[in-house]
């Protein structure tokens, strides 16, 4: 496994299989400015080389997911002079959405942990994350409009999650709602008391790692296709991956292990890994 990225504003630390990414600004609720941005970026691009992780436990230190951007900076950055060749905010937009696509097609297992504020961008990685836990008393929306701007590079992920109707509503009015109403709008797959989150947490870990981690990646990138790909390029697609699969050590050792009634190896060596 090479080096992680160094990182200021950005938490991480691997324990076996498994990466804990926190943001890490507690006393601005983890907004985002645009170091833990680029930081973040660089984090991504690690891990799509590093298959040794196989799942991405994102969440925010100081008892918050993350508050947003950071209102402060990005209001000074309205100063700067743009030139044809250069829009320090369009770009700086643009490198967050391409950091957001790149974290969306991971190969790895991506989970969000979403206690205290999950505002904007923070509700943006909430709906990024294949599976999203959160709090009863989580703090959640896109307040963007109200600002006089807009959720430009979140939305598209906020439709994915929760639906066109749905995403409008939630941005046109900036409504805030708690974790309750975020389970039940679709952003999150599991509602828990704040008090329970860990135990939670920990839940959905082992069964991720119950699952082969190539199985895991490909299922990902199946299901990432649909409605991009027409029909009948993506039973193709599907077919490939699935031959791949089952022709892989993987594959061999999970039917295996099932005939055998035993299990595979990637379960006996991830009960060594977490002890």
């Amino acid at each position: 496994m090479h080096k992680l990225p160094e990182c200021e504003f950005l938490k991480l630390e691997v324990v076996g299989p498994r990466l804990n990414l926190s943001f890490n600004r507690p006393d601005q609720r983890n907004a985002i400015n645009s170091q833990m941005g680029a930081e973040f970026a660089a984090v991504v691009d690690w891990l799509e080389t590093t298959p040794d992780v196989r799942v991405v436990v994102l969440r925010g230190e100081g008892g918050h997911f993350c508050a947003g951007g950071d209102i402060k900076e990005r209001r000074n950055m309205a100063e700067d002079i743009v030139t044809p060749d250069s829009d320090p905010i369009m770009e700086r937009n643009r490198a967050a959405g391409m950091a957001f696509l790149k974290f969306e097609r991971l190969p790895q297992t991506t989970i969000a942990v979403v206690e205290g504020s999950a505002f904007g961008g923070g509700m943006g990685y909430a709906c990024l994350a294949d599976i999203t836990i959160v709090a009863e008393g989580a703090r959640m929306g896109m307040p963007e409009t109200a600002l006089g701007v807009a959720p430009a590079q979140i939305a598209p992920y906020v439709v994915k999650r929760i639906g066109l109707t749905r995403a409008r509503q939630l941005a046109l009015t900036g409504e805030r709602f708690d974790g309750i109403k975020a389970f039940e709008y679709g952003i999150a797959q599991y509602l828990c008391a704040d008090a329970e989150i860990d135990g939670t947490l920990e839940d959905v870990v082992s069964r991720v790692l119950h699952c082969g981690p190539m199985a895991n990646a490909a299922t990902k990138a199946i299901m990432l296709k649909v409605g991009t790909l027409p029909e009948e390029e993506m039973i193709s697609f599907s077919a490939q991956k699935f031959s791949e699969l089952n022709r892989s050590i993987e594959g061999k050792e999970g039917q295996s292990a099932f005939a055998e009634k035993r299990k595979p190896a990637w379960q006996t060596a991830g009960d060594k890994e977490e002890g």
